[in-house]
């Protein structure tokens, strides 16, 4: 049990409600120093593979990350961790097919490199079906290729985020003051850092759209 971890890490609120960080990097880091050994290892293991926006992506020639997955499976993981890095892989893959589907790419075009087992094979067998008959495990991708077909990134990034944020809920409730509550924070930080990230870029955009106007009305 982590009781002084967890009672020594700020309460971080939804990442649509939260103005900043409610804890920086390096004092997160410091506080994730009270982690057992094995813990830390674990949680080092699955964040550089399931972050927020990581370096690699799935792909049509990307088999590096289903490697990299491939390989953490036959480590030792706590059990929650294990369970939510499949989630994240799964969610991926359904992303990686539907970006495959709408570009036009032929099922016989693709390699399993693309996505994990066993989400990969059913989506073969259901290519032609909308939403590729996966909605009743996963209500919210019906949601996820109306935003991809209308091109709206930042509404299917708030979505696939909240799906995500939900999932770590569960698993932090699962034992609060396990290993499990902590690593739930670490990935909710991490998706509330991309997202506040996202909001300064639309921010940016927005200034830039509103400097536009102006200097079009002084031109005039």
């Amino acid at each position: 049990m982590y009781y002084d971890l967890i009672a020594s890490l700020p309460q971080i609120p939804h990442f649509t409600r939260a103005e900043r960080m409610p804890i920086t990097q390096l004092r997160l880091i410091q506080r994730l120093k009270l982690l057992k050994p094995e813990h830390a290892r674990q949680l080092q293991e699955a964040h550089s593979l399931v972050r927020w926006r990581p370096e690699h992506v799935l792909g049509s020639t990307d088999v590096a990350i289903v490697r990299e997955f491939e390989k953490l499976m036959t480590h030792d993981l706590n059990e929650e961790l294990r369970s939510y890095v499949k989630f994240r892989l799964e969610l991926q893959t359904l992303i990686a097919a539907l970006r495959h589907k709408r570009r036009g790419v032929e099922l016989n075009e693709l390699s399993d490199s693309w996505g994990i087992a066993p989400r990969v094979h059913l989506i073969r067998r259901n290519w032609d079906v909308p939403h590729f008959g996966l909605t009743f495990l996963h209500p919210w991708f019906s949601q996820a290729c109306q935003f991809y077909d209308s091109e709206d990134a930042l509404e299917l990034e708030q979505l696939l985020m909240d799906v995500t944020w939900r999932r770590l809920t569960q698993c932090a409730e699962h034992r609060m003051f396990g290993f499990e509550a902590v690593f739930a924070y670490v990935f909710k930080w991490n998706i509330l850092e991309a997202w506040l990230q996202s909001d300064a870029d639309r921010g940016k955009i927005r200034f830039k759209e509103l400097i536009d106007q102006v200097t079009h009305v002084e031109n005039n």
